[in-house]
């Protein structure tokens, strides 16, 4: 009987472990997924194969500062939820405020803002800009278009540059 175990043991092993012939292989594309088996009982369980997508070169769009020649706001389908071009731009004016370049910041926001007046990021850039640079003027014109809790935070930020707000009226 130990022999018989050993041999099946040995059998599996060499079974498991083999190499499949090269010819034999079927080929496998990355760009579609498997074809499904329409005839498969729905109580077999199934594997699922799953396939490295292959990699993008794409890179993100490159804005430098300003919207470039051919990218006027409006072709840039403002207002939609997912808007890669409207990302990048809000994301330049990012960069620029992190980097302490608030006059840059506040460019690139006031072109966003002069399309979506109620953009929320760029509102704060333009407020938060102002009042790192201490313009009390341009914060205050940017704070109240703000809403309440984006209102809070900024006046927060705001009080270590040593700028305090007007509470726009109910």
């Amino acid at each position: 009987m130990a022999g018989v175990v050993l041999m099946a043991g040995l059998y599996l092993f060499h079974a498991v472990h083999q190499v499949p012939d090269a010819s034999a292989a079927v080929p496998v594309r990355h760009d579609s997924p498997p074809p499904v088996d329409e005839t498969a009982s729905a109580a077999r369980p199934t594997t699922m194969r799953v396939h490295a997508a292959a990699p993008t070169t794409a890179a993100a769009p490159e804005i430098a500062g300003d919207p470039q020649p051919g990218d006027d706001l409006d072709s840039m389908g403002l207002g939609s939820a997912a808007n890669p071009k409207l990302d990048a731009i809000m994301d330049q004016a990012n960069k620029a405020y992190d980097h302490q370049d608030y006059e840059e910041a506040k460019s690139i926001a006031g072109k966003v803002l002069a399309k979506l007046p109620t953009n929320s990021r760029m509102l704060r850039i333009m407020v938060s800009s102002a009042c790192l640079e201490g313009d009390q003027a341009l914060a205050q014109q940017f704070y109240v278009q703000l809403p309440k809790p984006d209102r809070l935070q900024m006046k927060q930020r705001c009080d270590r540059a040593g700028i305090t707000f007007t509470e726009p009226a109910q």
